[in-house]
């Protein structure tokens, strides 16, 4: 994973890098497997200090999260939260567009084979691959046309 942080109308902060990288890390690692991107971008105006980060996935995703806060680690801890929120529902849409299609595929008069194979299926502890999220953006943009 590679961070590039800038720094707009301030000085720059080995603190509050690093303390940003590693917010970032943490929750990045719990849903994407594959190298990622992310660019942060620090700013203040007047007494509003906001936090920006832009991620790009090698895998083609992007992502971009802002919060603007009276404190600078109160803006880092918001915007890593929001940035969760997306990855996990970009998480579920993968996983769930790949389950669906597979639950159509099982025998509808099996009732409780379809209920155990949904309760056994778990979002939260499922990998994310880069081929999965390929397939998905491509029938999304095939939709879309």
């Amino acid at each position: 994973m590679q961070f590039r942080f800038a720094f707009k109308h301030m000085d720059t902060s080995p603190a509050l890098t690093r303390y940003a990288e590693e917010k970032i890390a943490e929750r990045i690692n719990k849903f994407v497997t594959k190298p990622i991107e992310a660019h942060i971008t620090f700013s203040v105006d007047n007494l509003n200090h906001s936090v920006k980060c832009t991620l790009a996935g090698g895998d083609g995703f992007n992502l971009e999260v802002e919060h603007v806060c009276g404190d600078m680690y109160g803006s880092i801890d918001h915007m890593v939260d929001k940035l969760a929120v997306q990855l996990k529902r970009h998480k579920e849409k993968l996983k769930g567009h790949k389950s669906k299609r597979q639950l159509r595929l099982l025998d509808p008069m099996d009732k409780n084979y379809a209920f155990s194979a949904q309760r056994d299926f778990d979002i939260e502890n499922e990998p994310v691959d880069a081929e999965d999220i390929l397939k998905f953006e491509m029938a999304r943009r095939r939709m879309a046309r």
